[in-house]
């Protein structure tokens, strides 16, 4: 029984107009659709606009031995001001840690005037790095 990446660790900053934005808070979600676990983490950025999160992994004995198609719902909204923001909505079709990116670690720049955009198949405001 392996360990099934659900969201890979993740770092990035977050701007406003170029500014870093401290105090942020940075709220991380995802579904995993296999078994109707959903969870919630969150932490906040620092002065320089910085924030990081870990992996979270999963094991499951059938998920590891019986054939399916993984799809994990994935989200990270920003907080501040009284604002939310969609900074990260995809879609994750396997386990593999950093398989999100296609094997790139998670690192976004996100930037609070921008239209949320699908890039490199994430839709929000965070650009992958």
């Amino acid at each position: 029984m392996g360990n099934l990446c659900l969201f890979s660790a993740l770092s990035g900053v977050v701007l406003d107009h170029g500014k870093p934005v401290e105090g942020a808070r940075i709220e991380r979600s995802f579904t995993w659709q296999s078994n109707g676990e959903t969870g919630v983490d969150e932490t906040h950025t620092d002065a320089r606009g910085s924030f990081s999160l870990p992996v979270i992994f999963r094991r499951s004995l059938l998920a590891s031995l019986l054939p399916h198609e993984p799809f994990i719902r994935q989200t990270i909204l920003i907080h501040h001001a009284g604002k939310t923001y969609q900074a990260w909505m995809f879609n994750k079709g396997e386990y593999a840690e950093n398989g999100e990116l296609g094997g790139r670690p998670i690192s976004l720049v996100c930037r609070l005037e921008a239209e949320p955009a699908h890039r490199d198949g994430v839709f929000g405001i965070c650009e992958p790095q």
